[in-house]
């Protein structure tokens, strides 16, 4: 219970900090995550996909029932 109170206390103290207006950062160096276009590059391929499946119906993976 004390280490908690500690740990609380700690976090207190980070609510006194006045952030108003600081950006948030993902790393304490300045860098731009990296992104990439939100393309479909490799579709229509529902066939290969299913021929794995050990049951497919309709088009779809087929599992059992697990909630009755």
């Amino acid at each position: 219970a004390e280490e908690f109170n500690t740990i609380l206390g700690f976090i207190e103290q980070l609510n006194e900090v006045d952030v108003e207006g600081i950006e948030p950062m993902t790393s304490v160096t300045p860098m731009r995550l990296k992104r990439r276009d939100d393309s479909v590059t490799d579709g229509n391929q529902q066939a290969k996909v299913l021929s794995n499946a050990p049951d497919a119906r309709e088009g779809f993976f087929a599992v059992p029932k697990v909630v009755e």
